[in-house]
């Protein structure tokens, strides 16, 4: 199923909304970006969804001083730890460690320059960031129909997070 997210620029605290391919409002993205992240997809109605909590400890204080994210960012679906990201310490690349309960998930990069999840050589999640839109960034979502999409969509916000988020 293909999704569209977007990041509100005006706002107290940044907030996403997820759109379906059509442009039609799905979910919302709620939750506290400083220091201890934590972040949660609602519906329309405020029910949460899932959520993502990061961990706060020496390194990544010591990498908000040298302006780089290296926190890790853990995604839970129903109580149920899903997924977790980082950046690796190597400070000259964009390498991440993935644990995850779905399998082992690698993350590369697509033809035209987007973040792709692969599993066992297969796409399973196609995250691709639009230049010169405005209000905000965009991202167009991919994932494939057998995994949990919600899980994806919150991944997508986290990379957002570790790119272009310099604290």
């Amino acid at each position: 199923m293909k999704y569209i997210v977007k990041q509100k620029l005006i706002a107290l605290k940044p907030s996403y909304e997820i759109l379906d391919a059509s442009g039609n409002p799905l979910y919302k993205v709620k939750g506290s970006f400083l220091g201890r992240e934590s972040f949660e997809i609602t519906d329309l109605n405020g029910e949460t969804l899932a959520m993502c909590k990061t961990n706060v400890n020496a390194l990544s204080m010591i990498g908000s001083f040298l302006r780089y994210n290296f926190k890790k960012y853990h995604i839970s679906v129903d109580g149920e730890s899903i997924l977790s990201i980082a950046r690796s310490l190597n400070i000259f690349s964009y390498k991440f460690v993935i644990d995850s309960v779905i399998g082992d998930l690698s993350l590369g990069y697509g033809m035209t320059g987007s973040h792709q999840f692969k599993l066992e050589e297969k796409v399973i999640c196609d995250i691709d960031k639009r230049k010169l839109t405005l209000g905000g960034d965009e991202y167009h979502i991919e994932v494939d129909d057998t995994q949990d999409h919600k899980t994806f969509l919150l991944t997508a916000i986290a990379l957002d997070r570790i790119f272009y988020t310099k604290r």
